[in-house]
């Protein structure tokens, strides 16, 4: 069951929320899950529930123990990964992992024509005579920033552009980003970036499991068939 509380202040809420914890779960061993958005409310948010919870008779004991806070997306990663059977921690799509396989694909692709605006970024174009600071090899500095931003933006196009990267799956190198409705909806992509949809599709090769994106399709289509598929817990609050 679905629960909204309504307030013009974030204290209110937090009170609201303290009311709801007050009464425990059925299993002492069990974690309350409250998502946060970031560390900041985090540490806010658990000191104003310290003030409201606890033991004692006026619940003030300035303790707020066994709740997590983790953040929205770090609960619908865990939903997808029980859904899908692919850990979180594991998945070869986190930037943090897919940064190297892109690092061989840029290096694999220096010099191709369709990637001469990254590979002139990258200084791969240029030429010039050895030690001057001209050469080929004066960004190589360049390469893991370029691709660790590269899996950070192909993990942001999963979340807020899926349809974007399923079009980039069949071929079809557009730019969904226009938020017209229609046939405006989806535009090609400007000279400067149409490497990036072969770049992503290099890699899903590469890697050679399904992306977040197709994954998210799979695990909501496996839900809704068992939703016991999702380990969440008897309460979770946003």
């Amino acid at each position: 069951m679905l629960h909204v509380h309504r307030a013009e202040r974030a204290d209110r809420l937090a009170d609201a929320l303290a009311e709801v914890l007050r009464t425990p779960l059925t299993d002492p061993f069990t974690a309350e899950i409250v998502a946060v958005p970031e560390r900041g409310v985090e540490r806010w948010l658990g000191q104003r529930l310290s003030h409201r919870l606890g033991t004692t008779e006026g619940r003030g004991d300035g303790v707020c123990a066994h709740v997590l806070f983790p953040s929205p997306a770090a609960v619908v990663s865990a939903v997808i990964g029980d859904a899908t059977g692919v850990e979180p921690d594991a998945d070869p799509w986190r930037p943090a992992r897919a940064v190297w396989p892109l690092l061989e694909l840029i290096d694999a692709a220096a010099g191709e024509a369709r990637f001469a605006a990254l590979s002139a970024h990258l200084g791969a174009a240029v030429d010039g005579p050895a030690g001057n600071g001209a050469g080929p090899d004066h960004r190589r500095g360049r390469r893991y920033a370029v691709a660790h931003r590269l899996a950070e933006l192909f993990a942001a196009y999963a979340a807020h552009r899926p349809g974007m990267l399923r079009a980039w799956q069949d071929g079809a190198d557009i730019d969904d980003s226009v938020d017209a409705p229609g046939p405006d909806a989806a535009q090609p992509l400007p000279d400067d970036l149409n490497w990036q949809p072969e770049l992503w599709r290099r890699l899903r090769e590469h890697l050679g499991t399904p992306g977040p994106a197709e994954r998210l399709e799979r695990a909501c289509a496996a839900l809704r068939a068992d939703p016991g598929l999702a380990a969440l817990p008897p309460r979770l609050s946003l």
